[in-house]
């Protein structure tokens, strides 16, 4: 396995992935293991020694860390979602995409999600969509609004303050501030522009 010209990386992003699960759940270990026993191509093959000696007893990862892992990795959490994960850690004045729908024009609201998609049509204005556990949140953010908060439109998990819209058969939140969750987020991959 380690003699089969696979990078080190992709085999540590691999056990990040829960690949390796079959032979030892325990995910950090088996990173560890594949540094020990990982060569590079080209490099002289070593003896096949044992590693048993050269193992550590490394402190388990908690499932906030796994869930890191497979986001990361991935770019998904099989068991779960993200902000099913974060929510405990946000303001309880906090709105479920679920409900946003239910709330009259006009009213000031809280979002939070990942980041799943940023556009910028002709119309100037940026359209973004926050996902949660539970489905997801249209954001639009008007050019003004826009410059002041690009910078910060950057992070993968966001909390969103604004006005719910119902216009024309949709429902947007024009948004009027936006905070990033960091917390030990993982790096996720938008659907940017297009």
């Amino acid at each position: 396995m380690m003699r089969a010209g696979i990078q080190h990386e992709a085999l540590d992003n691999l056990a990040d992935a829960g690949f390796f699960d079959s032979l030892d759940e325990d995910r950090r270990s088996t990173r560890w293991e594949i540094g020990l026993r990982y060569r590079p191509i080209g490099s002289q093959l070593g003896f096949d020694m044992p590693v048993d000696q050269d193992m550590v007893d490394l402190p388990g990862q908690s499932p906030f860390e796994v869930m890191v892992g497979e986001y990361r990795t991935m770019g998904v959490y099989p068991k779960g979602h993200l902000m099913a994960k974060l929510r405990p850690r946000l303001p309880p004045y906090m709105v479920r995409s679920d409900k946003v729908r239910d709330l009259p024009d006009g009213t000031d609201v809280w979002v939070g999600g990942i980041v799943i998609r940023r556009q910028m049509p002709l119309a100037k204005a940026v359209f973004m969509t926050l996902e949660d556990e539970f489905g997801h949140s249209p954001l639009v953010i008007w050019p003004t609004t826009w410059q002041r908060l690009k910078r910060i439109a950057r992070a993968p998990v966001l909390l969103a303050h604004g006005t719910v819209s119902h216009r024309e058969g949709t429902i947007n939140v024009v948004v009027k501030d936006l905070k990033p969750i960091e917390s030990g987020t993982p790096t996720l991959k938008t659907k940017d522009w297009g």
